[in-house]
């Protein structure tokens, strides 16, 4: 049985990093296109996808979310309200200077990985940088890509959720983390993104849905 979300404290959440792969990209992007834009935090994705794909994908939710969202470059400070895509065939990691601050880290290194981004690789940074503030997500995919990440995640006190197998166009990625103990909830990708409004100032308990977002809401921002 899936366990209970008793763990998520929303109050105590900096950083929200997702995992995903095959038939990933249209429920992540319904998802991030569901939250409203005074989501306090910074989002981090991993998406299996080749290089210029990662690009497109990007652009595309940028256009229609209320979110800010960029396809990462190495160096960028991390901003609440905005949503970092891991470039295709690199690695995205979280960069803590001596000082604290915070920036994203674009990297090829380990070349050997089979999946670049890699799930593993943002988790881990996250746990390393944030601590229990961090929440991890693992979405659909084969393999198990994000199963060493979410261990480094609960590790540090943060909370991993997973896509439920109901859900999951394949049900790899998350079957790695329930079987292996890791997850706190296994829930569709609309309760998920449910669970991330849940951080918004302007969620409220009696209402479920974050409120309807203009057309292309992205339209006045800069790509």
């Amino acid at each position: 049985m899936p366990k209970t979300l008793s763990k998520f404290e929303p109050d105590r959440c900096r950083v929200v990093a997702i995992g995903s792969s095959t038939g990933g990209p249209n429920l992540v992007q319904q998802m991030i296109c569901g939250l409203p834009a005074d989501i306090p935090v910074p989002i981090l994705i991993a998406q299996h996808l080749p290089p210029k794909f990662t690009k497109d994908f990007a652009l595309s939710m940028n256009h229609q979310a209320a979110l800010s969202v960029v396809e990462a470059q190495d160096g960028m400070p991390l901003f609440p309200g905005t949503v970092y895509i891991g470039p295709g065939r690199q690695h995205m990691r979280v960069r803590k200077s001596s000082t604290g601050r915070l920036s994203i880290r674009i990297s090829d290194q380990p070349k050997e990985l089979l999946y670049m981004p890699s799930v593993d690789e943002l988790f881990e940074s996250c746990a390393l940088a944030y601590g229990p503030g961090t929440l991890g997500i693992v979405m659909t995919g084969i393999g198990q890509d994000g199963v060493l990440g979410a261990a480094a995640i609960v590790e540090q006190g943060g909370v991993v959720l997973t896509q439920s197998r109901a859900s999951c166009p394949v049900y790899g990625m998350p079957k790695s983390c329930d079987e292996a103990g890791l997850s706190s909830g296994r829930l569709n990708p609309e309760k998920l993104r449910h669970v991330i409004y849940q951080l918004s100032p302007s969620y409220s308990e009696d209402q479920t849905h974050p409120p309807e977002p203009s057309p292309n809401p992205g339209a006045n921002r800069s790509a």
